[in-house]
């Protein structure tokens, strides 16, 4: 009876969870949320609409210690990514990442979640082992049990994310973000530093 009951609990969880997760993925993903433009549509300015905070979620740092979304948002701007070093798109956006991470990291936070095996194939040893061979030193984050691309409702990697000094989310970029696409983003939560791409 007991065992029957804590199966129906968590049954229950399960069901809030998924649906929580679809009513983010709606309001965020594919462009459709006002106030949250693509990258390549970011003409329609998020700031003509509410603004939309963006949520938080556990991660793990590269020593094991755990901290959440929320500890990073607030003091600057944050870039938030998703990616696996299973996943070559990843691979190909990641110098510029880095090339962005040595010229502002210092007034801008860059949160590059791996997603573990969330992405066929990804361990977090083959994403250390891929980190030490190309020698990133962007800092890296662990989603734990899919709680990251859960609540932003990620389907598909790569995923950024720009998040303003105040925490409200400006644009995103669904799959692979170009040179131009990533300073286009990042001008956008931090104007004053990082200057619009050239047309």
């Amino acid at each position: 009876m007991k065992r029957s009951k804590k199966t129906f609990i968590l049954a229950a969880v399960l069901v809030l969870l998924l649906a929580g997760a679809g009513l983010l993925y709606n309001t965020l993903s594919q462009g459709r949320s006002p106030g949250l433009p693509p990258v390549e549509d970011s003409a329609s300015s998020s700031q003509e609409s509410s603004p939309v905070p963006a949520p938080s979620f556990p991660l793990e740092d590269p020593e094991g210690n755990l901290l959440d979304l929320s500890d990073l948002i607030g003091d600057k701007p944050v870039v938030l990514n998703f990616w696996a070093s299973t996943c070559p798109p990843c691979k190909e956006e990641m110098p510029d990442f880095q090339a962005a991470f040595e010229q502002y990291g210092q007034e801008i936070h860059f949160v590059m979640v791996n997603v573990g095996d969330a992405m066929q194939g990804e361990t977090r040893e083959k994403a250390e082992a891929f980190l030490m061979e190309t020698g990133y030193s962007f800092p890296v984050y662990y989603d734990i049990d899919y709680q990251g691309i859960l609540t932003y409702g990620v389907t598909g990697f790569p995923h950024t994310y720009f998040i303003d000094s105040q925490g409200n989310l400006q644009l995103y970029a669904p799959g692979m973000i170009s040179a131009a696409g990533l300073q286009q983003g990042l001008h956008s939560i931090s104007p004053d530093l990082v200057p619009a791409p050239e047309s």
